[in-house]
């Protein structure tokens, strides 16, 4: 097989991934508590507990999301009761979201079913070195890059 065939079958073996974390992502689930919660919401909750306090714009830059749907979802976690917000003593125009302890419920039961999921997926790959991950990441990576300049990032 040709070097770029086998190029255009990663690409499509890639684009099927995508499919499938969509999919994924686009189930709702409930995370130790009795919210149904998507994906999205739960990865920002996830940015959040790692950082344990964020602004809006902090997570809308790590999350390459504008400012207006940071703050929207942000606003549905507080709705939610899974953050909240105040104002930065230090700098009264900055406002500073945080975890409520119903959050760190989610957050925590969140990073465990990683934890789950990750090990599956490592268990079907024993065959691969940690060199092979390697080299798949800098390819992803190579790859990402050029997508990010595709969709104007």
């Amino acid at each position: 097989m040709k070097r770029e065939e086998v190029f255009n079958e990663l690409m499509e073996s890639l684009y099927e991934s995508s499919r499938f974390i969509h999919q994924y992502e686009s189930m709702p689930r409930k995370y130790g508590t009795e919210d149904e919660l998507y994906m999205v919401e739960v990865h920002t909750l996830d940015l959040i507990g790692r950082y344990k306090k964020m602004t809006t714009s902090e997570i809308a830059a790590i999350n390459n999301r504008t400012m207006s749907a940071a703050s929207q979802m942000v606003e549905k976690l507080i709705k939610k009761d899974l953050a909240f917000k105040y104002r930065n003593p230090t700098n009264h125009r900055e406002l500073i979201i945080e975890l409520t302890e119903k959050g760190k419920i989610v957050y925590d039961y969140h990073k465990r079913l990683d934890e789950v999921e990750y090990d599956k997926h490592l268990d079907n790959l024993q065959e691969y070195a940690i060199e092979d991950f390697q080299l798949f990441i800098r390819i992803s990576e190579m790859i990402n890059r050029g997508m990010e300049k595709s969709v104007g990032g």
